[in-house]
């Protein structure tokens, strides 16, 4: 979070500062710790940590920067003279109450890479529990909505199909299985209440969108009309196609792969999902 106006950068003591409990990153946090310590001895810190003075226990709380803390602290028991005693932060004003602790918290670690799936998924989905608007978690928090709604929606599943997720069963790449799995999931209209079998058919059904053989519009459609997961692919797959040779620019290229990219999915998947849309849209309009 950039300083403004409001801020004040100091270097605090190592001994008035604590960890606070409404920092969202809990997994990973040593992870390459010696690496990063070395890198501080070596170049100083450059990224400031932020925190703010909690006026209730007269300590520094670290909002954002807690590996950087830890490494701080390392090295200040390797080289207890080397000025590693204090560290470089940037203050800020105390949140008012604790979901804007996790807020601040959630605003500043989702800008790093490096958070651990889990502790983020947990994050967007506490912060819309306390304000059950997706439009004031976007816009209060940065998130866009497709990722708030993503996680919302990964936080419910139920844990056999987050088994499959992490276990590599839909797919070897995470942002695949994880939008895989959601789409299956909404077009069986699975609950947590299913049975295993049901459960199992929602995993095949990820599958199968996780596999760029089909148009993931097909599988929608052709699941809304029942069945299970090798009937819908099925019918899909002998649904008749008209190809189209579409020529982009380089700019709008470059933006089609960084979507697929965050969506998990081939381009001519996510282009097609588009161009379906889009004229679905407006066809509607001639009616």
């Amino acid at each position: 979070m950039p300083a403004d106006s409001n801020d004040q950068i100091e270097f605090l003591s190592l001994d008035d500062v604590k960890i606070q409990k409404h920092n969202v990153r809990t997994r990973d946090i040593d992870d390459g710790i010696d690496d990063l310590a070395s890198s501080i001895k070596a170049l100083g810190l450059l990224q400031p940590i932020t925190a703010y003075y909690d006026s209730a226990n007269s300590r520094y709380v670290v909002l954002a920067g807690q590996r950087r803390l830890n490494a701080h602290v390392l090295l200040n028991e390797k080289y207890p003279k080397g000025g590693f005693d204090k560290i470089k932060a940037i203050l800020i004003p105390e949140p008012t109450n604790s979901d804007d602790k996790t807020a601040l918290s959630l605003a500043e670690n989702i800008t790093h890479l490096g958070m651990h799936q889990t502790d983020l998924i947990k994050a967007v989905t506490d912060l819309y529990n306390v304000y059950h608007d997706y439009d004031m978690v976007q816009e209060k928090f940065g998130l866009t909505r497709f990722m708030v709604n993503k996680y919302v929606k990964l936080a419910r599943l139920p844990q056999k199909i987050v088994d499959a997720i992490n276990d590599g069963q839909i797919s070897a790449n995470p942002q695949t299985a994880e939008n895989a799995a959601i789409r299956a999931v909404d077009a069986l209209r699975s609950t947590s209440s299913d049975s295993d079998e049901q459960l199992e058919n929602v995993i095949k059904l990820a599958r199968n969108y996780a596999s760029g053989e089909f148009q993931n519009e097909d599988l929608d459609d052709e699941a809304r009309k029942g069945g299970n997961p090798d009937q819908i692919a099925g019918r899909a797959r002998s649904k008749v196609k008209k190809k189209f040779t579409v020529n982009l620019s380089l700019e709008v290229a470059e933006k089609l792969q960084r979507v697929s990219e965050d969506k998990g999915e081939k381009e001519v998947s996510t282009a097609t999902s588009f161009i379906v849309k889009g004229v679905t849209d407006a066809y509607k309009d001639l009616e």
